[in-house]
């Protein structure tokens, strides 16, 4: 995304012989603050890494973690490297005797973004769970004693696209929504683990004005709660 922004403004002050002075001075300090921001940025895991020993000096014995040449279940902080690549980091996180327990995070672009954050207790996830992809949030929920538990849900560039409800792992029901072109929601649609529409599901016109709001049991239209027009008003 930067070298996107920075490639844009070195075109646009470069190239276009029509940019007043003012423009062209204000672009340059825009961009030499934008490069100082660029710099001056530390990775993500820097914070955990004068704590943390190189993951590839664990081992693990029967589903324990250990250091090398060492008996004792290992406590503390870790960090782990792309192919041994003390510059790229992949994860970093904590073990107490042995186990998981405490933060784990994921990056991309060696530390820069974050691929996935979580939380352990004794070695199950347990807490928030958070997951990122091209450096947008693409999923959240929570995890209870290593089973999902509660509302998750799913975005794709920063919009709400599902919504998961669970109880002790086992999915209850779920909400999926689509968009007009203008950005609106279109449809929110309930259904069961059976993937049968179930529950209340909504419709929306264009301008945001509720369309129609009908109740579904096991794939079957039950009631039809209300319906409007594009200006609210009632149709019978």
């Amino acid at each position: 995304m930067r070298a996107k922004l920075f490639t844009a403004l070195f075109v646009g002050i470069f190239i276009s012989p029509s940019i007043s002075s003012q423009y062209l001075e204000d672009s340059v300090d825009d961009f030499s603050q934008s490069l100082k921001n660029f710099f001056r940025e530390k990775p993500l895991y820097e914070k955990y890494a004068d704590s943390a020993v190189n993951y590839a000096s664990l081992v693990e014995r029967q589903d324990i973690k250990y250091q090398v040449n060492s008996s004792k279940p290992f406590t503390g902080n870790f960090i782990k490297y792309v192919d041994d690549n003390i510059f790229c980091v992949e994860e970093v996180g904590t073990y107490k005797n042995g186990k998981l327990h405490g933060y784990l995070e994921g990056y991309d672009g060696c530390g820069v973004a974050y691929s996935y954050k979580m939380n352990f207790k004794k070695g199950l996830e347990h807490g928030k769970y958070q997951e990122w992809s091209e450096g947008l949030l693409s999923m959240e929920g929570q995890y209870v004693d290593g089973k999902l538990d509660g509302e998750w849900m799913g975005y794709e560039y920063g919009v709400i696209t599902w919504t998961e409800y669970f109880d002790n792992d086992e999915l209850l029901y779920y909400l999926e929504y689509t968009y007009h072109q203008n950005g609106q929601v279109a449809t929110k649609e309930s259904f069961n683990a059976d993937e049968k529409l179930n529950g209340v599901s909504e419709t929306y016109h264009q301008n945001g004005q509720l369309a129609s709001k009908i109740s579904y049991k096991d794939g079957s239209i039950d009631k039809v709660i209300e319906k409007y027009d594009y200006n609210g008003n009632p149709i019978n």
